[in-house]
This record gives C-alpha cells, sequence and structure tokens, in this order.
C-alpha cells in the first residue's frame, strides 16, 4: 500500500503538470440488473505505461455471493502496441482506490487524525483503512453497514489484520461521532447521514458512487466542505454527489476547490486549518489503474510470478 500511494503521487503530478493522457471513461448502464460497465484507457508516458481497465459495478452482486466490482486490466507496451500484461482488476482497483483515499488524507486530513468512521464493508473499505493506516496514526475505527453481519465481520476481520479496535457502528450518527476521517464506500444511491451532524475539523474521501444522479453525500454536507476532486471535467461529468446539488443551486462550479494533483505539485495548498471540513471526491480515473497495474505488473517480473502466455 505505501508503494500504491507513491506511485499515485506520481500519478497526479503528471495530471497537474499536464503530462498524462486521460481519455473520458465509457460506459454502459444495465438499469434491469442495476449494473454498470466501464472501460477506463490512460497514458503515463513517465512511467512508460499504457492501460486499459474494463469495469463492471453489479450492486446486486451483494445478494449473489459475487463481488459487487469486478475488473480486467490489459497493459500494452507504448513502444509496439504488444500486450505485456493481462490482470485481474479487482484488486488493482481496490488497491488504487484504497491508496488514493490515502494520499488524499494525508494531504487534507489533520495530521492528529485517529479515528475513523466507515460507511460500508466491502472490499474497498477494507483498502481504505489499509491506506488510511499508512498515512495516520489511526487508533479506533467504526464501520457502518446496513447488513450487520457484514460490518461485524469486517470489524473482526481488519482488528486481527491491523491491531487497532475496530467495531460495528449501530447508526449514521453514531458513526460520525468523534471521527476525524470520514469514508463513504457504499453502494447507496441516497445521502448516508445528515450533513449537520459533521464535526469541525472532519475529513471526508467519498468513492461508493459515481452517477449524476445518485449520491452519498447531502446538500448541508456539500455546502459545508473545502471540496477537492481527482479530476474536475471528470467530476462535473459523472459525480452525483456534486451535480445533484449544483442544480439546487447549493453550490456552483467555482464551489470546487481543487483538483488534487493541484495540491500534490504545490499549485494550491491543502488543509489551512484544524477546524476546516475537507472533502475529498472520486469518481476513478483510468490513470490510477494505469499506475498501479504498471507498479504491479513490474513487481510480478522482479518477484517471477505470473503466467507466460502465446497470444499469436
Amino acid at each position: 500500500m505505501k508503494e500504491t500511494i507513491l506511485i499515485l503521487e506520481q500519478a497526479f503530478k503528471a495530471i497537474a503538470l499536464g503530462e498524462a493522457t486521460i481519455p473520458p471513461r465509457t460506459s454502459i448502464s444495465i438499469p434491469r440488473n442495476d449494473g454498470w460497465v466501464g472501460i477506463m484507457p490512460a497514458y503515463l508516458p513517465g512511467l512508460d505505461a499504457i492501460s486499459t481497465k474494463i469495469v463492471s459495478v453489479f450492486a446486486k452482486n451483494q445478494t449473489r455471493n459475487l463481488p459487487t466490482i469486478m475488473a480486467t486490466i490489459v497493459l500494452n507496451d507504448p513502444e509496439t502496441g504488444e500486450v505485456l500484461a493481462i490482470m485481474d482488476g479487482s484488486f488493482v482497483t481496490a488497491m488504487r482506490t484504497g491508496g488514493l483515499g490515502g494520499l488524499a488524507a494525508r494531504l487534507l486530513s489533520r495530521k492528529d487524525s485517529e479515528t475513523v468512521g466507515i460507511f460500508g464493508a466491502g472490499v474497498q473499505a477494507r483498502t481504505q483503512l489499509l491506506g488510511l493506516t499508512e498515512v495516520r496514526n489511526i487508533k479506533r475505527v467504526f464501520v457502518y453497514d446496513p447488513i450487520a453481519e457484514r460490518a461485524e465481520q469486517y470489524a473482526h476481520e481488519m482488528t486481527n489484520k491491523l491491531g487497532i479496535q475496530v467495531e460495528r457502528s449501530p447508526s449514521p450518527s453514531q458513526t460520525l461521532k468523534g471521527s476525524d476521517i470520514i469514508v463513504t464506500v457504499s453502494t447507496s444511491k441516497e445521502p448516508l447521514f445528515d450533513g449537520a451532524l459533521l464535526e469541525p475539523g472532519t475529513h471526508l474521501n467519498a468513492f461508493g458512487n459515481f452517477k449524476p444522479t445518485e449520491r452519498e453525500l447531502d446538500d448541508e454536507t456539500i455546502r459545508k466542505s473545502k471540496i477537492v476532486v481527482d479530476l474536475k471535467e471528470a467530476a462535473l461529468a459523472e459525480a452525483g454527489d456534486l451535480i445533484i446539488p449544483m442544480k439546487k443551486h447549493v453550490i456552483t462550479s467555482d464551489g470546487i476547490y481543487a483538483e488534487l494533483g493541484e495540491i500534490v505539485i504545490g499549485k494550491k495548498p491543502g488543509r489551512t486549518g484544524s477546524g476546516e471540513i475537507t472533502l475529498f471526491k472520486s469518481v476513478g480515473l483510468g490513470i490510477q489503474d494505469c499506475a498501479t497495474a504498471a507498479l504491479a505488473f513490474r513487481r510480478a517480473k522482479e518477484e517471477g510470478l505470473g503466467t507466460k502466455v502465446d497470444m499469436k
């Protein structure tokens, strides 16, 4: 996870300096199955990496004993176009999302942050917590999920894995109480909590929803937050957490303070006061997959992992 955070920092620096190519995501919705499939290409010259990810999000998979998010990533040689690797993208997606949460928290949360509140108890929630523990001295975690058994399992697993106190929260309001960092990684289509209950100095990482007609955060949360996004163009096209309040004139596009890369390169400061409520809203970029997949490919070659396949 530490390596993932570092390589994502390089990727966002490249975005801010105009050194990355990120075509808009192409997607298809499948309403009858509550599903979505996206195609995400990207090119990072600095890492000599080009990738394409095909990712699906099917919310009903929770009841089918299948992952909500599944993906495949293809890496190509930027010199010849040859396919270098085909890899499972689900774990890469989880790692890059958790690593991005860690990077955002390092730049935007209070340095003395110790308590985390998490909404959602799936795979993403696990790597989000791994990312946070790399950048902050996390001592206590509350997890809320409408399926109590999932939250209990998460709490037990992550307590044993990290050696910190992780416990199931009984309600959304209790999850907010005393939490220095809030993470939303749910499949909810409606706001998860009352933003009026957010305490001064809280940082939020919002990762769960990326559809323009759905959201995890309410108007009050958006109104009172200093908003940072992964890429403004993508956020204005896809982030219902921002698009819906904009349509209601809660904020305008000028209410987005910065892109994360601008903070990475020092063009804009991150947190400027201990009482600020900061929000990082991510819709996910192919460049994150490109950087993380390139790291995984390099490590696999170094350690002699993977299977060589003759595709000719």
